[in-house]
């Protein structure tokens, strides 16, 4: 997801707005007395009105009543508690000092060398509610339905006096007439993003489904809803759908709960005793009922689990009433500063099952250290309301594989009027003026500018009116075969003419002294921007360009100047000359095809020959050019998988679904100038495996099969990579041209542990690294027909320059590489040692590196 960053960074300005007073109100801080530091989850409470709060993550906490009341008392497991007395009938602002509790109370200390599970009614507690939880869930039903209302809202936190006073916010300052001051830190935040949805969900036990049909959605802020690429390049639809998946709803009794692309071990889990620590603080009684207030925190803090507060049913259902909870300071999660989730659960009618009513996430992100403490604070609440319960629902609510569908086509398009009837809470001033602060943000010309250099930053092309100058990162490169590479090109973008897309660029080498070109047009019969979900468009392109065989990249060109530098040599190319027609074809359960006619020409660039295999090993015959016509099949299956439309690529959102694809292609002889006729298949699986606490896994199964005699070229040329950076799909100590298969299968296992091993060592918990381990391995194998040593009339390998075969066969050993690495290195970096397990003896091997790649992430 891409945000205009650049504008943001200078936004970050306010005034300061008094608290409003009320009869007796009380803000301040908890601080650990030794320390100094913040106490969060400290409870604190009127005394005698049964008021209460509880701390932030730093131990800032706000508290209010219209009573006359004098005294304000701070409990904390492991701490002396302490009454405070205050001021009435004005604003109180203190700062609460606690002490590490006597000798008489450090059987409950939160200190790991302290706590004990034996004997401790707070874990008896806690595996009751587990034992109950699938009678407490509404998942345990046989039917339920509710109606949800959301609000969604982005804003940027902790804006001063002193940068708003700056020379370069002048052009801005008319944004600040509307902001909201939080009552608990008091920091000052100016709304930038805002979103408004309403839902009914259907939910059947047997067969198990889940269906959501959306009445209403409303964005406002710096998004294009439509998907209609504007000049900010912000895509409402895809920052929609990447907020569902890193801020989805929390199931308290969920074992591993997931939020901002990871997983949490949750505090009902069945491993909770191994990660938390559990104490009841007190008992309270609502409605005639008992309840427990158990409070818990994570063994070790820097581990990716919560920290807060249950209130428990001290009767025979053991039901969660309240939940709130958050994630340690010390927590290894990047960029999130605070963290807090809030639910009730209420009875519903005359059942004694407890439903949530209500469900509030805020976040606190800041992604640039040095920002002064602003940050992007995200805020998301949900009210839910008209719960049907064992009512029994129709199969036709649950047709089609979308989670969530649409009731009608006007969504987005619900009048004003529409929403003030179902809002479940009225918008504040300061969230209705998201959309006028915006359009007169979109006027200013240094807007204007910044944006421009954003775009630029991001994309890679400069937009001159219909026109996008790019990419800005191919303009220079260099390769042993063309030395230094000057290139050119660009795009036409939705000005011109939304549906279609006019593309191409022209290079030169300075060494070979020939021209390369692309040209290319797309056109999407939806009338939408061909990038846009889901996709109906065909293409139409021309291609005559060098390329290195066997080299696969995502998203970047061969000829990006980043991957100039590279070990071994690259002299041996490919000039390709492609003409290229593509229908493609997608749908809304994320099923997709394209079926693809292609004219190739390939020529021997460099180093590289086509030498024919004959019976006259002093005779060498030698072909001038491959030829190949071709016809393919692509089919993909991605279920439930979402996209950010970005104005260059589609981002996949990750997600724990699989992805199956399958490719065919078919050589014809005789047709088209093609001289093979072959066919060609390729399967492919990959998947997202989350193991808290263990941390994830993504695992890639792929195999193949060519049938016919051809030549190499035509073969599966797996992929390597001699940069420095490290290849996720990649053989990354693999040369180019090193190995070819005509029958292959391969597995690629990445596992991320999420700092598992280094947060339980004192001096490097502190850097908050992260382990990565990587096995890629290879079984590959060339029938006769395709072997130039058994089969005439077929190219030999290529040689290097002292006569030594560079390409092989594989054998019955596998290709087999595996690496160990330091993720989030300055929270961006990952560093990799590979090394490599098998045919380590073969000429021009590396046997290991160091490689590094770019990995941000939560």
């Amino acid at each position: 997801m891409r945000f205009t960053f650049p504008f943001f960074l200078f936004l970050f300005c306010t005034i300061s707005l008094p608290a409003q007073k009320t009869r007796t109100s009380v803000h301040g801080v908890v601080k650990d007395s030794l320390t100094d530091e913040g106490l969060a989850y400290v409870t604190v409470t009127f005394e005698g009105a049964g008021i209460g709060a509880r701390t932030d993550i730093n131990g800032n906490f706000f508290i209010e009543s219209e009573k006359t009341l004098r005294k304000v008392r701070f409990s904390y497991v492991g701490f002396t508690s302490k009454t405070v007395t205050i001021k009435t009938d004005q604003y109180n602002d203190i700062t609460v000092l606690l002490a590490e509790a006597s000798s008489g109370l450090k059987e409950v200390s939160i200190r790991p060398k302290k706590y004990s599970r034996k004997n401790n009614p707070a874990v008896d507690l806690i595996e009751e509610v587990f034992k109950h939880k699938d009678d407490n869930r509404k998942e345990g039903l046989d039917y339920y339905s509710f109606v949800k209302y959301e609000k969604l809202q982005m804003d940027i936190n902790n804006v001063t006096d002193k940068f708003r006073n700056r020379w370069y916010m002048k052009p801005f300052r008319f944004i600040f007439s509307n902001v909201d001051t939080n009552i608990i830190t008091h920091k000052v935040a100016l709304p930038i993003y805002l979103r408004e949805r309403e839902l009914t969900a259907y939910y059947r036990k047997d067969p198990n489904s889940l269906k959501a049909v959306l009445h209403g959605e409303r964005q406002t802020g710096f998004v294009d809803e439509e998907q209609e690429e504007d000049n900010l390049g912000i895509d409402g639809e895809g920052v929609s759908q990447y907020l569902n998946s890193a801020f989805s709803d929390v199931d308290i009794y969920e074992p591993k709960i997931q939020l901002l692309g990871t997983e949490f071990v949750g505090p009902l889990s069945g491993i909770a005793n191994a990660i938390y620590r559990f104490y009841i603080v007190d008992t309270v009684e609502k409605d005639g009922k008992k309840y427990a207030d158990v409070f818990f925190a994570p063994r070790n803090k820097a581990d990716l689990a919560f920290m807060g507060n249950l209130l428990v049913a001290l009767d025979s259902t053991y039901a969660v009433m309240k939940v709130e909870m958050g994630v340690p300071k010390e927590i290894n999660l990047n960029f999130v500063t605070d963290l807090h989730i809030e639910q009730e659960f209420d009875r519903i009618g005359d059942s004694n099952r407890l439903m949530l009513v209500r469900d509030a996430f805020t976040v606190d992100m800041n992604v640039l250290k040095k920002s002064d403490g602003r940050s992007i604070l995200t805020h998301k609440t949900a009210f839910y309301k008209d719960y049907q319960i064992n009512v029994p629902l129709p199969d036709s609510l649950f047709k089609g594989k979308e989670l969530i569908e649409n009731d009608t086509g006007k969504i987005k398009k619900r009048p004003q009027a529409w929403w003030a009837e179902h809002r479940l809470q009225p918008l504040t001033p300061t969230e209705q003026f998201v959309d006028k602060m915006v359009d007169s943000i979109k006027q200013v010309p240094i807007f204007k500018l910044l944006n421009g250099l954003g775009q630029l930053a991001g994309t890679g092309y400069q937009r001159f009116g219909f026109f996008d100058l790019g990419t800005v990162g191919s303009f220079y490169s260099f390769n042993d075969i063309e030395g230094f590479r000057a290139r050119v090109g660009g795009r036409t973008n939705a000005r011109l003419y939304k549906p279609l897309t006019l593309e191409g660029y022209v290079a030169y080498g300075f060494r070979d002294q020939q021209w390369k070109y692309n040209v290319g047009a797309t056109y999407s019969f939806n009338g939408k921007i061909p990038r846009a979900f889901p996709q109906n468009l065909i293409s139409v392109s021309y291609q005559r360009d060098l390329r290195i065989p066997g080299l696969s990249l995502e998203r970047i060109s061969q000829d990006n100047a980043a991957l100039s530098l590279q070990r071994g040599t690259r002299d041996k190319m490919l000039l390709n000359s492609v003409f290229k027609t593509e229908y493609k074809r997608e749908f809304k359960n994320q099923f997709s095809f394209s079926a693809v006619a292609l004219q190739k020409k390939f020529d021997a660039a460099g180093t590289l020959s086509f030498e024919i295999s004959d019976d006259n090993p002093d005779d060498k015959i030698y072909a001038n050019s491959l030829n190949t016509s071709e016809l393919g099949l692509f089919m993909r299956y991605a279920p439930n998988q979402k996209f950010y439309l970005g104005p260059t690529y589609r981002y996949p959102i990750a997600s724990k679904f699989p992805i199956f694809t399958m490719t065919f292609k078919n050589g014809f002889k005789g047709i088209a100038g093609g001289e093979y006729a072959f066919q060609k298949l390729t399967l492919s699986a990959e998947k997202r495996f989350f193991v808290a606490p263990f941390g994830y896994s993504d695992w890639t199964l792929t195999g193949g099969r060519t049938w016919g005699s051809v030549p190499y070229p035509l073969l599966e040329l797996h992929p390597a990579n001699q940069s420095y950076f490290y290849d996720w799909y990649a053989y990354n100590l693999m040369n180019f041209l090193e190995f070819v298969s005509d029958k292959y299968v391969a597995l690629n296992v990445q596992h991320n542990f999420n700092g598992l091993i280094f947060n339980k060592i004192p001096l490097l918990k502190r850097l908050q690294w992260r382990e990565n381990f990587s096995f890629k391995c290879l079984y590959g194998g060339l029938d006769a027909a395709n072997n130039p040593t058994k089969t005439k009339g077929i190219f030999y390998f290529p040689t290097d320059a002292q006569g030594n075969a560079i390409t092989h066969a594989l054998g019955k050993t596998p290709y087999m590489e595996m690496s160990a690495g330091i993720g989030n290195l300055f929270r961006l970096i990952r560093v990799d040692y590979v090394w490599r397990l098998t045919y380590t003896d073969l000429p021009g091997v590396t046997k290991w590196g160091v490689r590094v790649m770019l990995a941000p992430k939560f």
